[in-house]
């Protein structure tokens, strides 16, 4: 079995046992939770790149959005 059919079964084994009984606590692995989308993913993206590069601090020390 691969890796990714490994988490695929994993979480869906589990998914189907919350499913039975929601108070039921599952312990996962790491790597079986981030699949099921347990960690936010806190990548930048263009858009926020692009707004940064508009950001700009005046003699004051103000951040001014310049477009």
């Amino acid at each position: 079995m691969r890796h990714k059919e490994y988490l695929a079964a994993a979480a869906r084994v589990a998914a189907e046992q919350l499913a039975s009984d929601p108070t039921l606590y599952i312990p996962l692995d790491p790597d079986v939770a981030d699949y099921m989308g347990a960690f936010p993913e806190d990548a930048i993206v263009l858009a926020d790149m692009i707004e940064d590069a508009l950001l700009t601090m005046n003699a004051q020390g103000e951040v001014q959005y310049d477009e």
